[in-house]
């Protein structure tokens, strides 16, 4: 039985080679952008910088401010092509661009359903389980609510659900392990990320983030908004 501390290193080599150089790694996705020059992002930048400063930098992938994101729904990957991660009414040897412009007519007639900003908080220390990416939970049991609805109508709208479905954690990721580590260093390494995002976001309180955007995505440094999903007008 695997750990609760336990990194897996299923990135590397896809998503970051192990010098941290990027690699291609296309697809889509639905998130929601940490808008520059905010409190949120510059309290990010300044975790990123702590983290090049600290132990063990050379084990990570550092990732850009303009890539921080929250994951509102997990869209497909060129490489990840089974039929819990692939729209059911399409083969898996269609192309990730045909793939694509179908999921964005759908998600163009998708009614978001919900009220503006999806309110979010720093999930507790003891729940801090990933390195390199800031897990966060809802504001209440209101946007709990809010935030699996929402993921559940997205995946009937799109025709896939991942197996973890249901148990997604929602996370800022800003950073890629890309060094195996012991159980000692992981809980270190754990420790001091939970401690910097308790000084510098925890004073922040309640995240605001705004409309979730369609996304694709060459590698992980970038994610270029096609639109945002929206409320659909109805007839009376």
């Amino acid at each position: 039985m695997l750990s609760k501390y336990h990194q897996p290193l299923s990135h590397l080599d896809q998503k970051f080679d192990a010098h941290g150089n990027v690699l291609r790694f296309p697809g889509n996705t639905v998130i929601c952008h940490v808008p520059l020059f905010t409190p949120l992002s510059n309290a990010l930048t300044a975790v990123r910088d702590q983290i090049k400063a600290g132990p063990y930098a050379d084990a990570f992938a550092i990732l850009p401010p303009e890539s921080y994101h929250m994951t509102v729904f997990e869209g497909v990957t060129e490489k990840e092509r089974t039929r819990d991660r692939w729209p059911a009414e399409l083969p898996l040897n269609v192309t990730l661009a045909e793939c694509t412009r179908q999921m964005a007519n759908k998600l163009r007639i998708f009614d978001l359903g919900c009220d503006l900003p999806l309110r979010m908080k720093l999930a507790k220390p003891d729940e801090q389980l990933k390195i390199g990416a800031m897990s966060l939970m809802p504001a209440n049991a209101e946007e709990a609510h809010k935030l699996r609805d929402l993921r559940d109508r997205l995946a009937a709208q799109l025709g896939f659900r991942a197996p973890w479905h249901d148990s997604y954690v929602f996370h800022m990721t800003h950073s890629y392990l890309i060094k195996g580590m012991n159980l000692e260093t992981v809980k270190r390494i754990l420790a001091f990320h939970s401690k910097l995002y308790t000084e510098l976001v925890s004073p922040m309180g309640i995240i605001t983030l705004g409309a979730p955007e369609f996304c694709t995505f060459i590698d992980m440094q970038a994610f270029d908004n096609l639109f945002f999903l929206r409320r659909q007008e109805r007839a009376a």
